[in-house]
């Protein structure tokens, strides 16, 4: 989504580009410095415009780098589903389901702020005027909570969970120390409601995490972002290619064999190896893998390798405190 096609679709018209960097800025004055006034902006047509116009825009590439980590099957049931927007905000992931999709899609957006509601309703209906918003889920349904869960908490997402009783859900949330206790919790309690864990977790054992202090369980993406989009984001001085997210999926209806070892944590390479920790069948392990007789196409696989990429590994040695590995297969890649 690039600005010139957004812009005159905002409900608040800023006068230049500047009046929209001072609103961003206020903005982000208010997401970082005076929590307090954090909800201010849902109420505001200026600030939801901004709002839209930055965060939108830089979040949208989030979904479709978060499906390349997914099993094709389970993408190819969710794109006929019902996506249930739940705090759509001004329907960012619901237009990045659109876009990934390709095709009409049915889609029902959950908004509390009359202001976003109106906002989302504008851009939907402007993108897409023949293609109209559900106001009840029809058929197999997808729930999907894009940035919200980390705002309603833990009892308010479960209770859409039963409200809706869906077949599949996504968590897309920030990827902070902060939120993921509460995730961990929201899974506990999808697990007792008979969900299978598609993502991250090899199987419904306990996260090894759970009660460490210094970490915590999340994945990081690289995107690239239209040019105005980009602009701007250098503008205000916001790096939105590499972001970090905490990604958890669950299907009632579809299981599959996840990889028994996905990538936590990457740490810088030394001379010799690469160093990453990883939860292999919900075991934290630091994998050393040798840079020695790679080839140069292993080489730039491995070195991009982000927390969140899924592994098949062949162990060659075991050492005190690491497994030195063999990497046959990384994010669906062979070596």
């Amino acid at each position: 989504m690039d600005l010139n096609n957004l812009l005159p679709l905002l409900i608040y018209k800023f006068k230049s580009e500047s009046d929209l960097v001072k609103a961003i800025e206020e903005l982000s004055l208010k997401f970082t410095q005076k929590r307090e006034q954090i909800s201010d902006y849902l109420k505001d047509e200026r600030l939801t415009s901004a709002y839209t116009a930055f965060y939108l825009t830089t979040n949208m590439p989030k979904l479709e780098a978060v499906f390349k980590w997914m099993p094709e099957t389970w993408l190819a049931q969710i794109k006929n589903s019902t996506f249930i927007d739940v705090g759509a905000g001004p329907g960012t992931f619901s237009l990045a389901f659109r876009e990934w999709a390709e095709v009409p899609v049915k889609v029902m957006q959950i908004e509390t702020s009359p202001v976003m509601r109106d906002q989302a309703k504008r851009i939907w209906e402007g993108l897409y005027p023949d293609e109209k918003l559900l106001l009840k889920a029809e058929g197999e349904t997808f729930l999907f909570f894009g940035h919200s869960a980390n705002e309603m908490g833990v009892e308010a997402a479960l209770r859409y969970v039963k409200e809706y009783n869906p077949d599949h859900i996504l968590f897309i949330e920030p990827g902070t120390k902060e939120f993921f206790p509460q995730m961990l919790k929201i899974r506990e309690g999808l697990l007792r409601y008979g969900f299978n864990i598609l993502f991250p977790c090899p199987n419904a054992d306990e996260c090894p995490l759970k009660d460490s202090s210094t970490d915590w369980c999340h994945q990081f993406i690289q995107v690239r972002q239209e040019s105005d989009v980009e602009r701007l984001s250098q503008i205000v001085k916001k790096d939105r290619r590499h972001l970090p997210l905490t990604v958890h999926a669950f299907s009632k209806s579809f299981s599959t064999v996840n990889p028994t070892s996905r990538v936590v944590r990457v740490f810088p390479e030394t001379k010799f190896s690469y160093e990453w920790e990883s939860c292999e069948l919900n075991h934290i392990e630091h994998y050393q893998i040798m840079k020695r007789g790679l080839t140069k196409d292993a080489h730039a696989l491995l070195s991009e390798a982000l927390a969140g990429a899924a592994l098949e590994i062949e162990v060659e040695k075991v050492l005190e405190a690491s497994k030195r590995v063999k990497i046959k297969s990384l994010n669906k890649h062979s070596l």
